[in-house]
C-alpha cells in the first residue's frame, strides 16, 4: 500500500485536554445530591403539575426527572449552550420521555410561556439579578403553581483574603445570605413553602466534579505541552474554592408560591 506522506502528529497521539467546565462527570449542575432531587421531584410531582418549564435548564436531569414521575406532563427546557441542550436531549431519549419535552436553545429570558411548575436551579442571571429574576419569574408561574428557585447566598459574611481569590471583582455585595434569599422571593410576590440549603458535601461532590476529568487528564499526559496551562488553571481552580468559596458560599433552595404583588 502506498505511503500517504501523512504522519501522526503530536496532537493524535497525545490527545488534548478535555474542555473545562463540562461537567461530564456530573449528574447535576448544581450542588444536589440524589437523596435531595429524589425529594424536590416527589415534592413537586405531588401536585401533578400539566406543564413544566426549566429557565436556564443546563443539561436539564431535574426537569426531565420531574416528567418521568409525571406521565401526563409537558415541560420546556432554554438554555443558551448548546452542547448542554444537546446532553439533555440524549438523556430525554434514554428517559423516554423525548415526545413530552422541548428543549431550547436560546435566551432563557427571552420568550416562554408561563407553566404550572418553573424551575430556576443557579441561573438568575438570565435576568441580571437576582430580584430581577424572581419579580421575572412570577410572571412565568401559574396561578398556583410553583417556583422552585435555588441561588448562591452567604453561609457567612467573606473575608478580604477570601474574596481575592473568589472570583474575579468578587465582593460582598455579590451575593446576600439566606435570609435576605428569601426576603428578595417574598417582596417579589412570593411565599415560601420549603427552604433548605446544599450541604458542604453536596458542594465537594459538585467542584471536586467539575475538576476530575482535567485532573485525570493531567495525570495521564504529564508531559504534554498543554500540561502546564493546565495544572496552572486546575491550581487556581482549587484554590478558588478551598481558600475562597468552601464554607463561605452557600446555595438556598426555595420553594415558592406565588402570589398578588403588594
Amino acid at each position: 500500500m502506498a505511503s500517504t506522506g501523512k504522519h501522526p502528529s503530536t496532537t493524535d497521539q497525545h490527545p488534548g485536554p478535555p474542555p473545562g467546565g463540562t461537567g461530564a462527570r456530573l449528574m447535576f449542575n448544581a450542588p444536589l445530591s440524589e437523596a435531595r432531587a429524589a425529594a424536590l421531584v416527589d415534592e413537586l410531582a405531588r401536585r401533578r403539575p400539566r406543564t413544566v418549564l426549566d429557565v436556564g435548564c443546563g443539561w436539564a436531569e431535574l426537569l426531565l426527572r420531574v416528567l418521568q414521575a409525571v406521565p401526563d406532563a409537558r415541560g420546556v427546557g432554554v438554555d443558551v449552550h448548546a452542547p448542554d441542550i444537546a446532553r439533555a436531549s440524549r438523556t430525554a431519549a434514554g428517559l423516554g420521555v423525548e415526545d413530552r419535552v422541548d428543549l431550547r436553545c436560546g435566551d432563557a429570558a427571552q420568550g416562554p410561556e408561563p407553566a404550572d411548575l418553573v424551575l430556576s436551579i443557579g441561573a438568575y442571571q438570565a435576568f441580571g439579578g437576582i430580584a430581577e429574576a424572581l419579580t421575572a419569574l412570577h410572571d412565568l408561574v401559574r396561578p398556583g403553581g410553583r417556583l422552585l428557585f435555588a441561588a448562591e447566598c452567604w453561609t457567612r459574611p467573606p473575608g478580604p483574603e477570601e474574596l481575592a481569590v473568589m472570583w474575579e471583582g468578587a465582593s460582598a455585595q455579590d451575593c446576600t445570605d439566606l435570609a435576605g434569599l428569601v426576603e428578595q422571593a417574598i417582596v417579589a410576590g412570593f411565599r415560601p413553602v420549603g427552604v433548605s440549603t446544599a450541604t458542604t458535601g453536596e458542594w465537594e461532590e459538585f467542584e471536586s466534579g467539575f475538576l476530575a476529568e482535567r485532573e485525570e487528564w493531567l495525570a495521564a499526559h504529564p508531559g504534554h505541552p498543554e500540561a502546564p496551562s493546565v495544572r496552572q488553571s486546575l491550581d487556581e481552580s482549587w484554590r478558588s474554592w478551598l481558600r475562597g468559596r468552601w464554607g463561605v458560599l452557600g446555595f438556598g433552595y426555595l420553594t415558592l408560591v406565588p402570589t398578588q404583588r403588594s
